[in-house]
C-alpha cells in the first residue's frame, strides 16, 4: 500500500487537467476565431463603401444649402466645415483606390492595408455626417412651421417648372445649331430634372394631406426639400452643359489658330532637320493635324449633306492633333521652345480637362445610386491631376500641361465608366 502513495495525487491532478481542457474547449466553441477576410472580399467591401460614402457626401453637400436656408448661414457653418473635411478625407480614400488599380504591382500587405484604410475612412465620414444630420432633424421638428415650409417648397416647385420650360427652349434652340451628340447630355439631365420635379409635385400633395390631417410631416417636408435640391442641381447642370457648348465653340476657334501656328512651325522645322526619320515623323503629324482642322471646320458630309457641329468633340480632335504634333516636334525643339509652347497649349488643356471633369461630375451626380466605385475613383483622380496642373502652371508649364492632359483623359474614362454603369 505504501508503494501507491502517489495514486491520490495523480487522480486529483488528472481531474484538474480534464476540467481545464473542457473549459478551454468550451471557450473556443463560444468564441471561434474570426476568419480573416480575403483580399478580394476586402476590395469589394471597400468599393461598396466608397460608392455609399461618396453619395452620402454629395447629399451632405446638398444639405448644406438646405440647412443655410432653414437655419441661417452661421448655424450651418459647422456642418459646412464637416462636409468639406469629409470630402477631403474621401479624397484620400479615392487616391488609395487609384493606387490599387494603377499599373504598379502592390504587395498583398499593401492591398490589405489600403483597402482596410478605405473602409475605415468611409465609416468615419458617414459617422460624422450622420451625427450632424441628426442634430438638424431635431431642430427641424422643433423650429419649423410645416404649413409655411410647404408653401416655400411649393413656390420652389413653381420656379423649377419655369426653369424646365426655359431650358427646354434653350435645348431646342441649341439643337438647331449643334449636333445631337452636343446637346444629348443637356437633354438627359433635363429629363432627370423633369422626373424629379414631377415626383416632388406628387410628394407635395401627399405632404399637404399629412399637414391637413394633423399627421407628422417634418420628415416628409425634409425629403421634399432634398428632392427639390436635386432637381435644382440638375437644372443647374443643364445650364452649365449648354454654356459649355458655347464656350467650347469659342475655344475651338482659338485652338484652331494655335494649331495652325504649330503646323507652320512644324513645316519649317521639318524642312531643316538633318535626320530623315525625324522629318518623316513631323510630316506625318502635320498631315494628321491638317486633317483634324478640316474635320473641325467641316460644314458638309462627304455626301454633301449639311453637318451640324459638336464643338466639344471637335475640340478634342484638334487638341489630340496638337498633342501628336507637339510630340513629333519634341526632338527638334530647344528646351525654351518646349516651355513656350507648353505655356501656349496649357490654357486650352486646362479648359478641356475642366470641361471633361464637369461632364463626369454631372453624370455621376444625376445617377448617384447607380454609378460604381471605379467611375468615382477616376473622377477623383482627374480632379487631383487638374489641381496638380494648376499648381505647376507657373513654375513648370511642361509638367502642368502633362497633368492637365492626364486629367482630361482620366475624366473621359470616368464619364465612360459612369455611363456604362447607368446603362
Amino acid at each position: 500500500m505504501d508503494d501507491l502513495w502517489w495514486l491520490p495525487s495523480l487522480i486529483v491532478f488528472g481531474g484538474v487537467g480534464i476540467i481545464v481542457w473542457l473549459l478551454v474547449a468550451l471557450l473556443r466553441r463560444r468564441n471561434p476565431k474570426t476568419p480573416v477576410a480575403s483580399i478580394d472580399d476586402l476590395h469589394r467591401r471597400a468599393g461598396i463603401a466608397l460608392v455609399r460614402t461618396d453619395d452620402a457626401v454629395r447629399e451632405a453637400e446638398d444639405e448644406v444649402g438646405f440647412a443655410e436656408a432653414e437655419f441661417g448661414r452661421e448655424a450651418a457653418r459647422g456642418y459646412a466645415a464637416d462636409v468639406a473635411s469629409a470630402r477631403s478625407a474621401l479624397g484620400e480614400a479615392f487616391r488609395l483606390r487609384q493606387s490599387l488599380e494603377d499599373e504598379i504591382a502592390d504587395t498583398e500587405a499593401q492591398r490589405r492595408a489600403w483597402n482596410e484604410r478605405i473602409i475605415s475612412v468611409c465609416e468615419d465620414v458617414e459617422r460624422t455626417l450622420s451625427a450632424r444630420l441628426r442634430g438638424f432633424d431635431e431642430r427641424r421638428g422643433a423650429e419649423r412651421s410645416a404649413p409655411d415650409l410647404l408653401d416655400q417648397l411649393e413656390r420652389r416647385i413653381d420656379r423649377a417648372r419655369e426653369r424646365l420650360t426655359t431650358t427646354g427652349l434653350a435645348i431646342a434652340s441649341a439643337a438647331e445649331r449643334y449636333a445631337a451628340s452636343a446637346v444629348e447630355d443637356a437633354r438627359v439631365l433635363r429629363r432627370t430634372a423633369q422626373d424629379t420635379v414631377d415626383q416632388a409635385t406628387d410628394d407635395a400633395t401627399t405632404t399637404k394631406d399629412r399637414i391637413d390631417t394633423g399627421r407628422p410631416a417634418a420628415a416628409a417636408l425634409h425629403a421634399l426639400g432634398r428632392e427639390l435640391q436635386q432637381a435644382e442641381d440638375r437644372l443647374d447642370a443643364v445650364e452649365r452643359s449648354l454654356a459649355g457648348i458655347a464656350a467650347a465653340e469659342t475655344e475651338l476657334a482659338a485652338a484652331g489658330r494655335e494649331l495652325r501656328t504649330v503646323i507652320a512651325e512644324a513645316e519649317a522645322l521639318g524642312a531643316t532637320v538633318e535626320r530623315a526619320e525625324t522629318a518623316a515623323v513631323i510630316a506625318t503629324a502635320v498631315e494628321r493635324a491638317n486633317r483634324a482642322l478640316l474635320e473641325a471646320e467641316s460644314t458638309t458630309s462627304p455626301d454633301g449633306d449639311r453637318v451640324l457641329p459638336d464643338p466639344m468633340r471637335r475640340l478634342e480632335v484638334v487638341r489630340a492633333a496638337d498633342i501628336d504634333l507637339d510630340a513629333a516636334l519634341a526632338t527638334a525643339r530647344s528646351t525654351q521652345q518646349r516651355l513656350d509652347n507648353a505655356r501656349e497649349a496649357m490654357r486650352g488643356a486646362l479648359f478641356t480637362a475642366d470641361s471633361n471633369i464637369r461632364v463626369a461630375v454631372d453624370v455621376i451626380s444625376a445617377h448617384r445610386g447607380r454609378v460604381g466605385a471605379d467611375a468615382r475613383t477616376r473622377l477623383a483622380e482627374a480632379q487631383r491631376q487638374l489641381a496638380l496642373a494648376e499648381a505647376a502652371a507657373v513654375d513648370d508649364p511642361v509638367e502642368a500641361l502633362d497633368a492637365a492632359r492626364r486629367a482630361s483623359r482620366i475624366a473621359q474614362d470616368a464619364d465612360a465608366l459612369a455611363r456604362y454603369d447607368v446603362g
